[in-house]
Formats: C-alpha cells, structure tokens, sequence
C-alpha cells in the first residue's frame, strides 16, 4: 500500500532544508544568538570539567598521601582521632597483616603512628601533624610520597631525619639539611623534644600533608613516645583491579570475628570532604543551570524576534495550505538547528582551552596564593577531559533549544492567515 500523503503536512527532510534556509537568510541574527549560546555552553563544560578534575584530583591526593583506601584502628581510636590520641592503639601487628594482606583484593599495608607535636627552631614553635612511618619498604607500597620529594631526599632505614611539608619548610625558612626540633607528649604524658635534620621537604598538593605533617621513621617515632611495637593505624591499598566497594567489604568481613578493631574505608574517614563536594556540587548545578538558562533565553528570544518579522511569511504559507502543526516543526527545527550549532561552537572551543590548560597546567598558587579552596589540591590542577560527556553536553543543547522554541513556535502556529497576510 502505498504512503498516503496528507495535503497540507511536510516532511522533516522538507522542514530541515527549510530551517537551514531560514537561518542561512538571517545570518547576522544567527551568529548572534549562536554566539550567545556557544559562550552558555563553553562556559558550562569549563565548569563541570574543572569541578570534575578538582574532584578526581583530590581523592587521589587523599588517597595516595593521606588515607589510602582504608584503615583499621582499634576501636574506639576513630572516634577521637582529632585529638591524635596514643591510646587505644594497635599492639604487635604482624598476624594482622597478614591476615589482612590474604585478603583478595589487597594490595599492601602499612603501619603508622601518628601523633601530635610542636615543631620548634628555638625561636618559633608551631603545632603540627607528626606521623612515624615504616621507611623499610611498607609505606611506598601503600603511599606515594617519594615522588613528592621537591629537595633533598626520602628517608632511608639508617636515617634519623624527618620529611618536612614545604608549607611548614617555607614558615621557617628551611631547606633540606636543616635541623629543627620535635616536641611531643609520650604515652605516659612525659614530654620529650628531639632534634632532627631534615631530609627532605613533601609537596604532595595535599595542603593537610604540606603545610601541617611531618614524617619520621617509625622507629624513632616509638622510641620518643614511649610505645616500642606499637602503631596507631594499619593503611591498606588495595589492588588496581578490585571494586572498591568489594574489597572493603572482603576486608570488613574478614576482621569482624577480630574483636577490638575498626576497618575505615577512604570515604568514611573523609566524610566531611565527600559532604563538602556534595554541597559545591549542588551550588555548581545552580550555576551550570543559569548558563543553561542564557542558552535558552537567547534561543527563545531568537525564535519570537523571527515570528514578529516573519508574519506575513507565516501567513502566506499557511494561505499556501501549510497546517499549524508544519508551522511549529519548523519554528522549532530553526531553535534545534541554531542551538546545535552553538553548542557545537562552544564545544570546540572547550574542548581546545581543556586540551591547552591540561599541557600547561593551572597553577592555583599563583592564581589563590594560600589560600583555601576547599579542595586538598594546591599548585598544578589539571581539568577533566571526557569527550563522550563533552558531546552530551553539546547535543543537549540542540533539545533544549528545540525546547526553548516551543512557545514561540505556538505562538506562530495560532496566527490567523489573513490577518497575518495583512500584517506590514
């Protein structure tokens, strides 16, 4: 049987070829309303690849310097651990990694003990984040700090030195060789100070780890505190391959029959931050919307400018035996088209300007100085680049433009043809 064709309706190829018609005859208002679109657009997928990239960027700097995927404690240490108590704390733990390690999933652990302490060189004294660490191997299978060394070296097993955040190194103007003195609180509540040169100075990008921790080996950490074979948290990372999600709940499981422990995943130790990102990625939805806004505005205005000056065209193909309803699909062909150029202009555009800050890199010092974004980022940031989501982001624009059209397009649909044909 063949199609039967409805006078008075038009095909979207017919109704294509005449958008493309009535934009290529108004090219100054086209390139103007597809300019303001394409700046709505670049300035939405610059935004949402720099809060992307801030994000991806700085769960790696926790992870990687911070809190690795997780963490086990005894229990009741999570709770207090603000106040970087001594006790409770992990005894002899060599059966426990290795039960941890057995665990699928698990790549490495590592002790650590951490504690408070005031950093001194005699004139100036400066609270501060102390942090004993296993240089005999364990703690760059689990962190990555040797790659942050910007002078000097990383600890080795016959050192007594200390790792220095470049934040604290530039407070007290000090470079690698220095020396500066440690004064902490034992576990019996004795005080004890101790000099130490320093080996050298972190700059991980993690502002907690660079501007308030120092590292020193494990050994001479429980020597002065008074806990020989005692650590407070054991780090895990886990293996590249795993599920997150899987392998701390392997690992939860694992140690539930272990009485006198907390197992802590990354999120959960840094659940104000996952709270922070959640509460800037809501105020970035308002302002990703608004520049979505200006995109719509202008393609709506664009599309009722056109029906007030086109009048008599709407009226003389309607007299022609056009029907209202070809009226609004090509109305609001015109706003898909317009909005898909835009977008498309707009994502070009980002997509060289993210391509180019990726190369050079953002330096957030020189641009904020010290001060605190909110992230645990500092220095170079590199944005996000996810091509598959740059091209939603641009084809979205063609259905929100389509969108943006309707009304306008309504409106021109209920004209009456005669009063439209005498319209001057």
């Amino acid at each position: 049987m063949a199609h039967e064709i409805v006078p008075g309706t038009v095909g979207w190829l017919t109704t294509l070829r005449l958008g493309i018609r009535n934009l290529a005859r108004h090219r100054r208002r086209t390139w103007i309303t597809a300019t303001t679109v394409a700046i709505a657009i670049l300035l939405l997928q610059l935004s949402f690849s720099l809060l992307i990239g801030l994000e991806q960027q700085s769960y790696d700097n926790l992870i990687n310097y911070q809190t690795a995927h997780a963490k086990i404690f005894a229990e009741g240490y999570f709770a207090d651990r603000d106040e970087y108590p001594l006790e409770p704390n992990l005894g002899e733990i060599g059966d426990l990694q290795a039960t941890v390690t057995s665990v699928a999933g698990i790549a490495a652990t590592t002790p650590r003990l951490v504690f408070f302490a005031q950093i001194s060189n005699g004139v100036d004294q400066i609270p501060c984040q102390g942090v004993g660490i296993d240089v005999e191997g364990s703690d760059d299978d689990v962190f990555r700090l040797p790659a942050t060394i910007v002078e000097g070296s990383y600890l080795s097993e016959s050192d007594e030195g200390m790792l220095l955040g470049s934040g604290l190194a530039k407070l007290f103007s000090v470079s690698a060789g220095d020396w500066l003195t440690i004064l902490c609180q034992t576990v019996n509540g004795a005080y004890e100070a101790i000099d130490l040169p320093i080996t050298g100075i972190v700059g991980s990008g993690n502002p907690l780890i660079d501007r308030n921790t120092l590292m020193i080996p494990l050994t001479v950490a429980q020597d002065i505190l008074d806990m020989e074979g005692m650590v407070t948290e054991l780090a895990v990372r886990f293996s590249a391959g795993s599920r997150e999600s899987a392998a701390l709940s392997r690992l939860t499981s694992t140690l539930e029959s272990e009485d006198g422990l907390e197992v802590k995943g990354w999120r959960a130790l840094e659940e104000n931050f996952i709270a922070l990102v959640k509460m800037k990625r809501t105020g970035n939805a308002i302002m990703l919307g608004i520049f979505a806004l200006m995109a719509v505005v202008g393609i709506t205005n664009t599309i009722l400018m056109a029906t007030y000056e086109r009048t008599r065209e709407i009226g003389m193909l309607m007299a022609m035996g056009m029907r209202r309803q070809g009226i609004r699909k090509l109305f609001m062909t015109e706003g898909t088209l317009c909005g898909l150029l835009g977008g498309a202009l707009g994502t070009a555009i980002a997509f060289v300007l993210i391509c180019w800050i990726n190369i050079k890199g953002w330096n957030l010092t020189a641009t904020y100085g010290e001060m605190d974004i909110g992230y645990p980022v500092k220095d170079i940031i590199y944005l996000s680049l996810d091509l598959s989501t740059m091209v939603v982001i641009g084809l979205s624009t063609g259905v929100l433009a389509g969108l943006a059209a309707l009304y306008p397009a309504v409106r021109a649909s209920r004209l009456d043809a005669a009063e439209a044909l005498r319209h001057v």
